[in-house]
């Protein structure tokens, strides 16, 4: 381990960083120090590290670190040591000489979010292996909702169950039509009102969005629903990488409900998915955030995405103290 050099993210660096995560393993938008960038310079106490081997990078791992406790993801849904090949072999070098890093800089506290396993290339699970041989725990599990689109390329309503199939009919018979946009500006006022709704609040300012659409033009994708030239909701996908799509938004205009927009909205995302050769759409998780026990999942919202052909995989969080 001794050739493997850690050291803090320099702005020098951000190229590299950029480049190494987009070819990595298990890199993902979130990892991106231009997606990071959003953030005002004093929101977080960022705290990003470069793992290199014969001055050629190895891992990244993005984080914050404040009062002894290092997190990652900050600013961001998932986080985690992304690395150009995580086998065993290698993940448990690179987990080792993080905790030494821990030891020599007094950091107490680890929290590490890991991106759900459909996001990496090769679909193995040595780098949470590791981590949990060296004494991480789970300090939390939560639920995320998936859709396999590898699956009916020829037409994906067959994946849906029958009474989404029917809600897809009926909006296509009321003349829905879904559309890719970049109006941002109608679309939000719909989003705050639907968050308003569940209590949930909003992570990202509309100028935030626009902001964002701008850094990085080509991974995020606004899908908008009309009728009659009635915007009736949206979602907006972030493209988390060459496999992995998520619905970090999801909107609608309770107005409108009766036409089933929601329905028919996903499922031409899942066509979109699939003409781009995308090979998973996560839907978000679905903890209800409110609740004592963080296991809690609202159980309709699990239906509805099952309804549309999602299964159950974990984002799951792990701690250790040091």
């Amino acid at each position: 381990m001794n050739d493997i050099i850690i050291e803090k993210y320099r702005d020098e660096l951000k190229k590299n960083w950029d480049n190494f995560v987009e070819k990595a393993d298990n890199g993902t938008i979130f990892h991106k120090i231009q997606f990071l960038s959003y953030h005002p310079s004093d929101r977080f106490n960022f705290h990003h590290l470069i793992f290199q081997k014969n001055s050629n990078i190895i891992a990244v791992l993005p984080g914050m670190l404040n009062k002894g406790i290092f997190k990652s993801p900050a600013g961001a849904s998932l986080g985690g040591i992304v690395m150009d090949d995580t086998n065993f072999r290698k993940a448990d070098i690179i987990v080792n000489k993080f905790l030494e890093y821990c030891n020599e800089n007094k950091i107490k506290e680890v929290y590490l979010t890991l991106p759900p396993i459909v996001y990496s290339k090769e679909t193995n699970k040595n780098l949470e292996y590791v981590l949990l041989y060296n004494g991480f725990v789970y300090s939390s599990n939560m639920y995320t909702s998936v859709i396999d689109l590898s699956k009916s390329t020829d037409d994906p309503i067959r994946i849906c169950h029958e009474n989404s199939r029917n809600a897809i009919r009926k909006a296509i018979n009321s003349g829905i039509e879904i559309k890719l946009s970049d109006d941002y500006e109608n679309f939000y006022p719909i989003l705050l009102k639907n968050k308003e709704k569940f209590d949930v609040s909003v992570t990202h300012s509309l100028a935030e969005l626009n902001k964002l659409n701008r850094l990085l033009p080509h991974k995020f994708k606004l899908f908008l629903a009309y009728r009659e030239g009635t915007l009736m909701g949206g979602s907006l996908i972030f493209v988390c990488n060459e496999r992995t799509l998520l619905a970090f938004y999801i909107a609608l205009d309770y107005d409108h409900q009766k036409y089933r927009p929601i329905n028919y909205l996903l499922y031409e995302i899942i066509r979109w998915g699939q003409k781009n050769g995308f090979k998973y759409l996560d839907l978000g998780v679905n903890q209800e955030e409110s609740k004592d026990n963080p296991m809690e999942v609202n159980r309709g919202l699990i239906s509805f995405k099952a309804s549309m052909g999602a299964q159950c995989f974990f984002r799951n969080q792990l701690y250790k103290k040091i």
